[in-house]
């Protein structure tokens, strides 16, 4: 009866509905697709940066990362590999060697970072043939790959030789002469500017040692939380074991987002704001101008409560048929964007494209289509929903019949 009644209140006055309606759906239309378009911008970082190396939880040797030596390596045997893939959520696992050297080519010298890599582990987690900007990723013993920037800084491409020269492991020299099987471009400026990238078992040679490792990169099932990974992770490791997410070893990452989301809540907020005055305005004035019928239904015997009831029903409603209209609407738009995303190069001009990979992050930006963001701005309209019903609640506890039916 309470929302029969309140559907016919609703239908009786369709311009006021439909202003109410129509604020809700605007508010939230441009609420949806922009935290959207920054959620997919995020995704899109994160995949670039993330998925391309770095991995989304990294296991190190106790004091590995604070202290990045040989000398705090450790060594990793199948119970170990066994036990982390026994994880929930834990999809591929790859054992990285990573050490500090000099290159040299000529008379120039600068210093870079060997990464020691299975071939086909790292294929798992990250299809490095796209990535190739030439020659190949098909390594053999003592053969090298380096970073799109080191080629540019010394003018070399595959086929030319490489003398790295550093320290190895427990104090030993570390010296040897590579020739190069490919450039790659790790989308990363500065990964791109200090990577090598060599077989597991040639860095082993140059460092000399057969066993050790410094990074499991785990690669995660698609939507599964990391931080849960590292929370099951820490119950079965032992303390010589840390056990990172992203955004602990990418924290510029983790700012960068963090920062860019906030600007967005604001947005949002000022977006809210216009929504519940929109929303409070038409409750004020139905309530006023319906004083009459209040007086006349209390009147009658129809309890304060059940009113109130009606009236709880006619906000939601009118909120809600916002809500629902602006999901129907935004939600394909969303899907579109996220197969065919926005080119950001285009829209921001000349020069944008170079920049933006500069800075590690690529122009292209996706729609996201998580529903977690209509769903959880769904809610805050529905909670203020609820809040405003509190002023007609008031005005109807404190309504005297009487002087309500006085014309």
């Amino acid at each position: 009866m309470i929302f029969k009644i309140a559907w016919r209140n609703i239908y009786r006055n369709k311009k006021r509905s439909l202003i109410t309606i129509t604020s809700v759906f605007a508010a939230l239309f441009l609420i949806i697709l922009m935290r959207a378009l920054q959620f997919g911008f995020y995704d899109k970082l994160i995949e670039t940066v993330v998925e391309s190396y770095a991995g989304y939880v990294e296991i190190h040797a106790d004091g590995f990362w604070d202290n990045q030596s040989l000398d705090n390596s450790m060594q990793v045997d199948q119970q170990l590999l066994d036990d982390i893939q026994s994880v929930e959520g834990v999809e591929n696992i790859v054992q990285r060697l990573q050490t500090f050297s000099l290159i040299s080519v000529g008379e120039k010298t600068k210093g870079g970072v060997i990464n020691g890599i299975n071939l086909s582990e790292e294929q798992k987690i990250t299809d490095w043939n796209k990535k190739m900007v030439s020659g190949s990723f098909d390594l053999s013993d003592n053969e090298i790959i380096i970073a799109k920037g080191i080629a540019e800084f010394f003018g070399i491409s595959e086929n030319d030789t490489l003398i790295l020269y550093g320290q190895g492991y427990r104090g030993m020299m570390a010296a040897g002469k590579y020739p190069i099987k490919g450039v790659i471009d790790l989308k990363n400026p500065d990964l791109n500017k200090i990577g090598l990238f060599m077989t597991m078992e040639s860095v082993r040679n140059y460092v000399s040692s057969d066993e050790i490792s410094t990074h499991i990169i785990i690669g995660k099932e698609k939507y599964y939380d990391e931080d849960k990974i590292v929370e099951n992770l820490g119950l079965i490791l032992s303390d010589d074991y840390e056990v990172m997410t992203w955004k602990e070893t990418l924290p510029e990452i983790e700012q960068t987002i963090t920062a860019d989301s906030a600007g967005g809540l604001i947005m949002a907020f000022i977006l809210y704001v216009i929504v519940v005055f929109g929303m409070f305005g038409t409750v004020l004035m139905m309530t006023e101008e319906r004083k009459y019928e209040f007086g006349v239904l209390i009147s009658i015997g129809m309890s304060r409560i059940r009113l109130f009831g009606i009236i709880l029903v006619e906000t939601i409603i009118l909120s809600m048929a916002g809500v629902l209209l602006a999901i129907i609407v935004t939600y394909p738009i969303c899907i579109y964007y996220n197969i065919n995303p926005i080119d950001m190069a285009i829209l921001m001009g000349d020069g944008a494209e170079q920049m933006m990979e500069e800075m590690g992050f690529s122009p292209v930006a996706p729609m996201s289509t998580s529903w977690d963001i209509p769903l959880s701005h769904s809610l805050v309209i529905f909670i203020f929903s609820l809040l405003i019903s509190i002023y007609p609640a008031i005005k109807i506890s404190k309504l005297n019949p009487v002087k309500s039916m006085k014309v």
